[in-house]
């Protein structure tokens, strides 16, 4: 099978960024819902009784679809407080037969030339040194989960369908309905990368920020780099930090001085000083409680131990 590695992506679109500092929610931790099973088989949601739903595995479950996944067509939304599915505007049922083959990674351990630690993150094989290290590589709404882009999620924000959400660490790390084929899928469904997702529809297109991988809508694990040197200061030259920030783990942050009661003031969410250490050696920037830790970086082989999971630098 063909192998696509990872390239840095350059320039600062893709993350948000304000001053050379990406801006990103806070994540909130609640405690779990269960996954409830059911033996009533089902293809769309008005084949459940009210009150449940029709899961990504094409049965119905008395959860919601942010813990069970919605079947192929319908994507998941928090409505009235609870997480429905519903079509959303402009998708189709994704048979366009002139697509090329798939020639991407489906899974991790196909990805053993990229090296130790690599990862497929959205069809694509990525080395270690190019997973995520922090939630500001990452595009808007994700978090940063050992080396992976992933969806923030809570009570009241359901993840992609195919995924169910993590409520004790607010992130879309469960799996509703784990499959090797699209066969195991119900409600029209495809697999991908173990997710019983839904089909693209007509161009390899998706909706809700998703993107076409082996015809399936998955959300975008890569992340996005905004510079190169480690530990250079910006200029606002072409792919570089803007002047005041510093490229640290390729992305850009605000300089800032820990001996000024001014500093970080005026950037927003990250308005904390931080002392942080990269491969270039010790810098002060503004960061937040949340983001920039120093307790693991699957980036730098640095994991967390046990069973806990690396978000933004955090164990958990």
């Amino acid at each position: 099978m063909k192998r696509l590695f990872s390239v840095a992506l350059f320039g600062f679109g893709g993350a948000a960024m304000l001053a050379g500092c990406p801006i990103y929610s806070e994540r909130t931790y609640t405690d779990p819902d269960p996954y409830v099973p059911s033996t009533n088989a089902c293809k769309t949601p008005a084949s459940c009784a009210n009150g449940t739903t029709c899961g990504a595995d094409g049965y119905c479950h008395s959860n919601g679809c942010d813990v069970v996944g919605c079947p192929g067509g319908f994507q998941c939304q928090v409505l009235g407080g609870r997480a429905e599915c519903v079509v959303p505007s402009g998708l189709d049922a994704g048979t366009d037969s002139s697509r090329p083959p798939f020639s991407g990674c489906r899974r991790d351990s196909e990805c053993a030339d990229a090296g130790t630690g690599a990862k497929c993150l959205s069809g694509v094989c990525t080395a270690a040194a190019d997973q995520c290290s922090d939630a500001t590589q990452c595009r808007s709404g994700q978090l940063c989960v050992d080396g992976s882009c992933t969806p923030a999620c809570s009570a009241s924000k359901a993840c992609p369908t195919g995924y169910a959400c993590d409520l004790n660490k607010g992130v879309c790390t469960q799996n509703p309905a784990p499959c090797t084929s699209g066969q195991l899928c119900g409600g029209g469904n495809t697999c991908v990368e173990d997710h019983c997702v839904p089909q693209c529809g007509a161009g390899g297109t998706c909706t809700g920020g998703l993107v076409c991988v082996d015809n399936g809508c998955v959300p975008d694990e890569r992340p996005v780099f905004s510079c190169v040197t480690d530990g250079e200061l910006g200029d606002g030259s072409s792919g570089k930090c803007a002047s005041g920030s510093i490229c640290l783990r390729r992305s850009c942050y605000i300089a800032c001085d820990p001996l000024s009661s001014d500093a970080c003031k005026n950037a927003d969410a990250f308005n904390q000083c931080k002392n942080v250490t990269t491969s270039s050696g010790p810098h002060d920037v503004c960061g937040s409680a949340s983001n920039l830790g120093t307790e693991c970086d699957v980036a730098a082989s640095k994991p967390c131990s046990g069973t806990l999971i690396c978000i933004d630098g955090f164990c958990r």
